[in-house]
């Protein structure tokens, strides 16, 4: 209960900073406390990891802002309820069942979904602001436009690598736990599976020879899935296997 009392206003000071940035809406705000109160409350290395993930996820959103916003990329105006839910669901998921049955291997799983949202937020941010015109996942030879769900680049398989990995080492020194090339595995692992399920699944258009994000005249619908709702699968994908082989 000590720990409630002092997480909950310590979170919410956080959120109302990061809004006043411009890092999260204001119902993207209410989501995190209330994510982040629910992993304060299982494990303080957890939330710290939680909160490296968001801390460095939040600066890389603002590299080359204005290009971004150009290009209609919407994460650069602040992350929606939607998108913070889609992050942190697995996430906030695996530390209450870790709170409810004291099993801790849950807290490893929550930190392997803490690794696949940073590796995917990585490769995301530094991908399109680095890294070039993307090749779609299952069809390299294919270009797409920056931003297209399946896109993907060099900086971004690099960032997405050094995202999981460092999670991964950071769980380890904030006695979060799980091993340690399985953590950093499986964060990897799931921000692939991310970049395929939004291949496959996620809504997009196709308009010709050319897939977009967004509708226009001409042009069909194909996939089911939103950002948001392939975020959460790939995050409670990779947290299940790892309580499947740890």
């Amino acid at each position: 209960m000590d720990i409630y009392l002092f997480a909950v206003p310590s979170i919410t000071a956080l959120a109302f900073l990061a809004l006043r940035k411009g890092y999260l809406t204001l119902r993207g705000a209410i989501s995190a406390v209330v994510v982040g109160s629910a992993v304060a409350v299982a494990h303080l290395g957890l939330f710290l990891l939680l909160t490296f993930f968001f801390l460095t996820s939040s600066v890389f959103t603002k590299l080359r802002a204005e290009w971004k916003r150009e290009m209609g990329l919407k994460d650069v105006s602040g992350r929606s309820l939607r998108q913070v839910a889609g992050v942190g669901t697995p996430i906030a998921l695996f530390a209450v069942l870790y709170v409810l049955s004291g099993d801790a291997r849950l807290l490893g799983a929550a930190a392997v979904a803490v690794a696949v949202a940073t590796a995917d937020t990585w490769a995301s941010e530094l991908g399109v602001a680095y890294g070039g015109v993307p090749r779609y996942v299952l069809a390299p030879w294919r270009r797409v436009d920056p931003g297209v769900s399946g896109g993907v680049t060099a900086v971004g398989i690099a960032a997405s690598a050094a995202g999981a990995s460092t999670v991964a080492v950071l769980s380890q020194l904030l006695g979060v736990g799980g091993p340690l090339l399985t953590v950093a595995l499986l964060g990897y692992l799931g921000e692939f599976l991310d970049s395929v399920i939004g291949a496959t699944l996620q809504t997009k258009y196709l308009c010709g020879g050319k897939i977009a994000e967004l509708p226009a005249p001409g042009c069909r619908k194909r996939g089911f899935l939103s950002n948001e709702a392939v975020n959460l699968v790939s995050g409670l994908l990779a947290g299940f296997l790892y309580l499947l082989i740890v």
